[in-house]
């Protein structure tokens, strides 16, 4: 919860809505487990002995096969030869094993990668070379300038990359044209985030990159959006 909520996404999490008396069939059931859009299950050898958890595995895995809800299966602390009969239908699905000592930042960064991606899949341009080979629309000079220079760095220089486009993100939200809402939220605090970690000098790796390009094309798409608004 702590590194999902970093990245500014919204999370439901029944422990954190729920009170003494609340009703368990609209809480765990109604309110999680039919409306997420994106499910994470975090699986242990204690998940099959509890009737709330496979209650909500049960309209997961329901609402998966219709196609309403995408899956993260989590295994802590559990062989993938272990997961009970019952939900060997998480096997199937990429999955990430943890425990105590592993931590789950980098399973966050997957989920990250997943939800911006499903953004993206709905802009205009949704490449960083998308952007820079569009003609209708300009860009401010130095976000184009910056990621022509992204464009040429070496791919394993993954600091300078994130660096270009941390300077790209600051560029363009100082030009006050871009609309705030949820979105942009999670974009901004996502860039504060990985920028803030790379200047602590933390190792990342390409996915955090990849949710670096994800973001800007995200950000890009709003203020195309902005400028159209403002013209017209």
């Amino acid at each position: 919860m702590y590194h999902i909520k970093n990245y500014g996404i919204k999370t439901w999490y029944d422990r954190h809505t729920m009170v003494l008396g609340d009703d368990r069939q609209e809480k765990n059931l109604d309110e999680g487990a039919e409306k997420c859009g994106y499910a994470m299950v975090i699986l242990s050898k204690y998940t099959a002995n509890s009737v709330c958890a496979m209650e909500e595995l049960s309209i997961i895995e329901s609402r998966y096969s219709k196609g309403e809800v995408i899956v993260f299966p989590i295994l802590y602390e559990l062989a993938p030869n272990d997961i009970p009969p019952n939900l060997l239908w998480l096997k199937k699905l990429i999955f990430k094993e943890v425990d105590r000592r592993s931590g789950t930042r980098e399973i966050c960064n997957h989920v990250a990668c997943k939800i911006t991606g499903d953004f993206v899949s709905h802009c205009n341009h949704q490449t960083i070379q998308d952007i820079i080979s569009a003609t209708p629309f300009s860009l401010p000079p130095a976000a184009t300038a910056l990621l022509h220079s992204y464009q040429g760095v070496d791919c394993a220089n993954l600091n300078s990359r994130v660096a270009l486009l941390y300077a790209t993100y600051l560029t363009i939200i100082q030009q006050k044209l871009t609309p705030y809402n949820p979105v942009f939220s999670m974009v901004s605090k996502i860039f504060e985030r990985l920028f803030s970690e790379t200047r602590l000098n933390l190792a990342i790796d390409y996915r955090e990159l990849w949710l670096l390009e994800n973001s800007i094309c995200i950000l890009i798409d709003f203020y195309i959006v902005a400028c159209t608004e403002s013209k017209v």
